[in-house]
């Protein structure tokens, strides 16, 4: 029967809960005769509750045969029924906070950092074991990455031309964008880098918002301060095509030898990339006032002109409002011709401190240009100058697509952890 424990109570109050969902699931559908059968159900279930239990007993089992008479595909209410239908209420309530409060965001890359971190990377010596993957995965989101040497013989590297190179996902290393799916489910893109060892060759995949430049760097020529330096250092006779593919299709990257021998199961490149933050953005409070210079705001890229090939979501610092005029001299940006002010970030770049690299002249504000935003625009810029592609790259951003403003970071749990800056 419906009661499975003798709790007489307990099933009272069971019994109570299928009659009132009864009535507000079918309360327009019932007969007269069908809502007097509920209120006597209703009545008869509190009388139980003064008679003794074997009574009682049978008192619940007469109820719950009125009960099914008229509770129609509702009744009995299962515990697979209970719970699609608390999931499918979290569901819809978290669409609606998603939608019109707070909605999570994940920064990719690094164009805002130390402000706020992209993706970054640790190189790992030997092998963790499941317990510290595991550890590291929960607390930093990091995710580990390890290639082996196919071959012996010399490591070479694949080097980007410059007319090969892509904002805002560009490098020195040569890479193809490759669709894929992310849990084998969701359809995403990758980059794809070759690398040759002796005869033979090994790929390896990281986001496609990674660069990888960086972790190559460190893990090969950790002496040298930039890949400026290691390209300069390198004779061109150690620059060649290869043929890689099957049909001897000659690749478009150059690779030059690096000179470093790996032998055939020895790493390569063995390496954990750390989740960016992930932030909660406020989609309310832009409807009531407009945003304000030096916010960190979310905006979509999809209508902006030089990135309409790639629709997402940007974070960067609103550095401009609609007919403001703007220069970078030195390290300083300049609004309306004064340093601009509003955010701590714009003073900490501007004295090169707390590792902010201050301004740099670029795109739309070389040196000695000065530009004013449009109506109905903002001007974005990212707190990592030197490495952001921004609005001096790409233009102006359409208030229309402006989603929000960062207020609290979420995780990584790390120092940045709690109220967005």
């Amino acid at each position: 029967m419906f009661f499975k424990k003798d709790k007489i109570k307990e099933t009272a109050k069971d019994l109570l809960g299928i009659a009132k969902r009864i009535e507000n699931y079918r309360k327009d559908i019932l007969s007269k005769e069908q809502l007097d059968i509920l209120s006597k159900a209703r009545t008869e279930i509190n009388d139980a509750l003064t008679l003794p239990r074997a009574e009682a007993h049978k008192s619940f089992d007469a109820i719950e045969l009125s009960l099914k008479s008229i509770g129609g595909d509702i009744y009995p209410m299962t515990g697979l029924t209970e719970n699609v239908e608390v999931f499918l209420f979290a569901a819809i309530l978290a669409l609606a906070v998603r939608t019109f409060f707070f909605q999570p965001f994940r920064i990719p890359t690094n164009s805002m950092w130390p402000t706020y971190a992209g993706m970054t990377f640790e190189l790992v010596e030997g092998r963790k074991n499941i317990f510290e993957k595991l550890k590291r995965w929960t607390l930093f989101g990091a995710s580990n990455f390890n290639i082996q040497a196919p071959d012996t013989g010399n490591l070479q590297i694949p080097i980007m031309t410059a007319e090969d190179r892509v904002e805002p996902y560009g490098g020195i290393l040569y890479y193809k964008v490759v669709n894929t799916r992310k849990f084998w489910i969701f359809p995403t893109k990758e980059r794809e880098y070759t690398f040759v060892v002796g005869e033979r060759h090994v790929t390896l995949r990281v986001p496609l918002e990674f660069c990888f430049d960086d972790v190559v760097l460190e893990t090969l020529f950790p002496k040298e301060k930039s890949w400026k330096e290691v390209l300069n250092h390198q004779p061109s006779r150690c620059f060649k095509r290869l043929k890689l593919s099957k049909d001897g299709h000659e690749d478009k990257a150059h690779y030059f030898d690096t000179g470093i021998r790996k032998s055939t199961g020895e790493d390569i490149f063995n390496f954990d990339i750390l989740s960016g933050d992930m932030l909660f953005v406020d989609r309310m409070s832009y409807h009531f006032s407009l945003p304000k210079v030096g916010d960190p705001f979310v905006f979509r890229t999809r209508a902006i002109e030089g990135l309409r090939y790639d629709d997402k979501y940007f974070i960067k610092r609103l550095v401009g409002l609609p007919g403001d005029t703007l220069q970078v001299e030195g390290t300083t940006l300049y609004r309306n011709g004064d340093p601009i002010e509003g955010a701590e970030a714009f003073e900490q770049n501007r004295k090169q401190i707390d590792q902010y690299p201050g301004y740099t002249n670029t795109g739309l504000l070389e040196d000695g240009y000065e530009v004013e935003v449009p109506a109905n625009h903002y001007f974005a810029m990212g707190d990592n100058s030197p490495h952001s592609y921004d609005s001096r790259g790409w233009g102006f951003v359409p208030n229309r697509e402006v989603v929000g403003k960062a207020v609290f970071i979420l995780y990584p749990f790390t120092r940045r952890w709690g109220c967005a800056k």
